[in-house]
């Protein structure tokens, strides 16, 4: 049974370490950070959730979508390499600025990318997580 601080630290750094992800994401163009880095601290969050809840809960919660997330990551960046054959050449970048009242965000094939990177980095890394966190190599009987 998990201790008690770790299910408190579950609830207040959880939604800290996912906002702190998609901040890494979308500056990760301009400034240093991007999916895989993104990938990484959103999969702390799910160990965070493994150590507090464990791991069965996590399993049964996020088990399931693991290996079509990879396939939707790898998905993406095949399809944001193919989106600058549209120009001429592959993988070349293609951006848009879209206005949010103050605020503008840029988009383009390189954030797809990134973003595919993401999926497959927190796939990946949180099925060695639950792999590791469950007894005999991730076998439940």
């Amino acid at each position: 049974m998990p201790e008690l601080y770790l299910r408190l630290l579950d609830r207040v750094l959880t939604p800290v370490l996912l906002i702190l992800s998609a901040y890494l994401f979308l500056r990760g163009h301009n400034a240093p950070g991007g999916g895989f880095i993104a990938g990484l601290v959103a999969s702390v969050a799910f160990e965070l959730q493994i150590l507090s809840r464990g791991e069965r809960f996590v399993r049964k919660r996020i088990g399931p979508y693991l290996h079509p997330m990879t396939g939707v990551g790898l998905l993406c960046a095949a399809t944001a390499a193919l989106i600058g054959l549209r120009d001429g050449e592959f993988f070349e970048s293609i951006w848009t600025a879209v206005h949010l009242g103050a605020a503008e965000i840029e988009l383009g094939n390189p954030m797809l990318f990134d973003f595919g990177v993401l999926l497959v980095v927190v796939s990946v890394v949180v099925s060695i997580l639950l792999g590791l966190s469950s007894g005999y190599g991730g076998a439940e009987q």
